[in-house]
């Protein structure tokens, strides 16, 4: 993400429209604010490597495969074990079906669609031709829009998403097609398995930046690209964007020091019951 930076603070947008903590905009939300997304923010981390939460449950049944970038991975939870939407997916599923499942999670943040075709998903396919996966989660597709960093046209997107100069809605041609193929490859390794992908909530949502409404547009059109890759491929959708709506500022780290919009525990929480609603089964 650092070398995002570097390009949004060539952008003139003094004086400073939203001073939160130091600097005008912190590494973690460059790449969204660059592409009026800010998807790629909540997505990636400016930590290095930790992975999500991954437990082991005694006398489990089944496997619960989580993949994905950070939301995925727990980044903005105090605990990716216990607070994280991936732990308290497995909690609430686990009280659905009335037994113990063991959590592998494969997801890393900063992950792109591509990286977790060559880095994720291998080893997914792995477990699930080899164990009993009962359920798959993904969270993906908000860092493809990094490659805008190095487009030529990056300014047409922060004064409209839909301008036909900004890339945007070319980098998520791309997009789509690799969610095919991963959601193709799941299936077929896994055809019992439930297989539920996240919408990504709006994290600018509420927070009075003058982006708000660019981001609103450009979380729209990557949902959109997965919204319509999971019908194709009879996967189920977690929807939290109604729950954020107004909500950054109550749902996010925008108020830490560097402000971060990755979920809090709250926002997990919302992700968390979108999943467990989209499963049929209990939320808080």
């Amino acid at each position: 993400m650092l070398r995002w930076l570097s390009a949004l603070i060539s952008l003139d947008l003094s004086p400073d429209p939203f001073p939160i903590g130091k600097g005008r905009f912190p590494t973690l939300f460059a790449p969204i604010l660059a592409t009026l997304g800010l998807v790629a923010i909540a997505c990636s981390s400016s930590t290095s490597g930790d992975r999500g939460a991954t437990a082991t449950a005694n006398a489990t049944t089944g496997v619960y495969l989580a993949l994905g970038d950070s939301f995925a991975a727990g980044k903005g939870a105090s605990s990716a074990d216990l607070t994280s939407y991936v732990a308290l997916v497995r909690g609430g599923y686990e009280e659905h079906i009335r037994h113990s499942v063991q959590l592998t999670s494969l997801a890393v943040p900063g992950n792109n669609t591509q990286d977790l075709i060559d880095k994720q998903l291998p080893a997914a396919l792995d477990v699930a031709r080899t164990g009993d996966v009962r359920l798959i989660t993904l969270t993906i597709g908000g860092n493809d829009l990094n490659i805008i960093q190095s487009d030529p046209n990056v300014g047409a997107c922060i004064i409209d998403v839909n301008d036909p100069k900004c890339p945007v809605a070319n980098i998520l041609v791309g997009t789509e097609q690799r969610l095919d193929q991963i959601l193709s490859a799941l299936h077929s390794a896994a055809p019992k398995a439930t297989i539920v992908i996240e919408d990504y909530p709006d994290l600018f949502s509420g927070s009075g930046h003058p982006f708000e409404t660019p981001a609103k547009v450009a979380f729209g059109l990557l949902n959109d690209v997965i919204d319509r890759v999971a019908k194709r491929n009879d996967v189920l959708i977690a929807d939290p964007r109604a729950a954020f709506v107004g909500r950054s500022l109550e749902l996010t780290h925008i108020h830490d020091t560097p402000p971060d919009f990755h979920p809090n525990d709250a926002g997990h929480r919302l992700i968390a019951d979108a999943f467990l609603k989209a499963l049929g089964g209990p939320s808080n």
